[in-house]
C-alpha cells in the first residue's frame, strides 16, 4: 500500500516538460543570432546553417512529441496507467526519439564546416574530420533503425493487441550505449582540436583560452552524452514510462547544448556590435565594428577596405591572424596572408613573421 502511495506521488512530468521547452528555446534563440550574423552582419548564408535551422526543426519536433507522449502518462508510472495510456506513451516515446537524435546529429557536421574554414586542416586531416562526422550520423541514423526493426511487426512494441517477436532489448541497449559514447568522442575531439592548434600561435594566455573556448564550447555537449548513456538502460525498463522520461530529456538537451555550441563561434560581430568591441579579437575595434571593414573580393576571399595588409600587433604568425580574422567573419581569410595548403603545414614549416 505504501508503495503504491510513493508512486502516485512521484511525477517527473513538471521537469520533464520545463526542461526541455526551456532548452529547446535557449538553442532557437542563439540560433536566431547566429542567422542575424549570418544574413544580416556578413550576409552570406553557408550550408552549415540550414543543418543548424534543421537540428531546431527537429528539437521542437521531438519536444511536440514528447509533450503528446506526456499527456498519454510519460513521467508516470506504468503499474499506475491504462492500457490505453500505456500504448499512447510508448508510442510517442519511441516517435518523438528519431527527432531527438537528429537535432544533435547535424550540428557536428557544422562544426566540422567551421573548423575547416577556419583551421584550414591538412588534406587527410580534414577528410578524417568529415569521415568522423558522418560516421557518427550514420551511427545514429543505424541506432533509429534499430530502435523501430528490433521487434516485428513495429507496431508491437505498443499495440498490446498485436503480438510481435522482439529481439533482446539489450541489444538495442548496447548499440544505443555504443553510438552515444562515440558521439561524445567526436564532440571531444572537434574540442579539443581548435585548442591544440590555438596552443601553438604566439598570443597571450588569455586570448588563447578565449578563442579555445568559444571552439571547444561542445565539449560541455559531450559530457551531457556521456550522462545520457546512463539513461540508456532505461529501454528496458518494465517501468518504461517513468524510466525513460530522463533519457527523452537528456536526448533533447544533448541537441540543445549541441546547436548552442555549434552558434557561440559564430557570434563574434554580434558581440561587438552589441559591446562595441571586439570579444574574442586581438585589439580594440577602433570605434568602428571590425566586421564592417570587410567585403567580399572576387575570388570569394575577404578583403580589406583599410588597405592591402592585415592589422598587426607586433610579431604575429600567419596562422594567428587568420585565426582571429576569421573568428570576426565567422570564416573569411585575410588579405595579405599568404596562401598555403594548411595551417598545420605552417606551423610546422615556421610559426612567426615580421609584423
Amino acid at each position: 500500500m505504501s508503495t503504491s502511495t510513493s508512486n502516485d506521488n512521484e511525477n517527473k512530468v513538471p521537469s520533464s516538460l520545463g526542461i526541455i521547452i526551456s532548452v529547446t528555446a535557449l538553442s532557437t534563440l542563439f540560433t536566431a543570432a547566429r542567422l542575424y550574423v549570418r544574413g544580416v552582419i556578413l550576409k552570406k548564408v553557408h550550408s552549415d546553417d540550414y543543418l543548424i535551422v534543421a537540428s531546431v526543426i527537429c528539437s521542437w519536433v521531438s519536444v511536440a512529441t514528447a509533450v503528446v507522449a506526456v499527456s498519454h502518462g510519460m513521467g508516470l508510472h506504468f503499474e499506475l496507467l491504462t492500457t490505453q495510456q500505456k500504448s499512447g506513451a510508448i508510442f510517442w516515446t519511441v516517435a518523438g526519439f528519431p527527432a531527438g537524435v537528429m537535432s544533435f546529429g547535424p550540428p557536428k557536421l557544422a562544426v566540422v564546416a567551421l573548423l575547416t574554414r577556419i583551421l584550414n586542416p591538412s588534406p587527410w586531416h580534414k577528410t578524417f574530420l568529415w569521415a568522423l562526422s558522418l560516421f557518427c550520423l550514420l551511427n545514429l541514423t543505424a541506432n533509429m533503425i534499430l530502435l523501430f526493426a528490433h521487434c516485428q511487426p513495429t507496431q508491437s512494441q505498443w499495440d498490446f493487441s498485436v503480438s510481435g517477436h522482439c529481439l533482446d532489448k539489450w541489444i538495442l541497449v548496447s548499440f544505443a550505449i555504443y553510438t552515444g559514447a562515440f558521439g561524445a568522442f567526436v564532440d571531444l575531439y572537434l574540442a579539443v582540436y581548435p585548442a591544440l592548434v590555438l596552443a601553438r600561435l604566439q598570443m597571450s594566455i588569455k586570448k588563447k583560452a578565449a578563442l579555445s573556448v568559444a571552439l571547444g564550447i561542445g565539449s560541455i555537449s559531450s559530457v551531457v552524452a556521456v550522462y545520457k548513456c546512463t539513461r540508456v538502460p532505461s529501454l528496458a525498463s518494465s517501468d518504461f514510462t517513468y524510466d525513460t522520461a530522463d533519457l527523452v530529456i537528456w536526448t533533447i538537451v544533448e541537441g540543445g547544448t549541441m546547436i548552442i555550441a555549434a552558434c557561440i563561434p559564430i557570434l563574434q560581430p554580434l558581440g561587438e556590435r552589441i559591446f562595441g568591441k571586439r570579444i574574442l579579437g586581438s585589439g580594440p575595434s577602433g570605434g568602428r565594428h571590425t566586421h564592417e571593414n570587410y567585403k567580399m573580393g572576387p575570388s570569394g576571399r575577404v578583403k580589406s577596405e583599410t588597405g592591402a595588409q592585415p592589422r598587426t600587433w607586433g610579431t604575429r604568425t600567419r596562422v594567428e591572424r587568420r585565426v582571429e580574422d576569421s573568428l570576426d567573419e565567422t570564416e573569411s581569410k585575410i588579405a595579405g596572408a599568404r596562401s598555403c595548403s594548411s595551417q598545420e603545414m605552417i606551423l610546422s614549416r615556421d610559426d612567426t613573421e615580421p609584423g
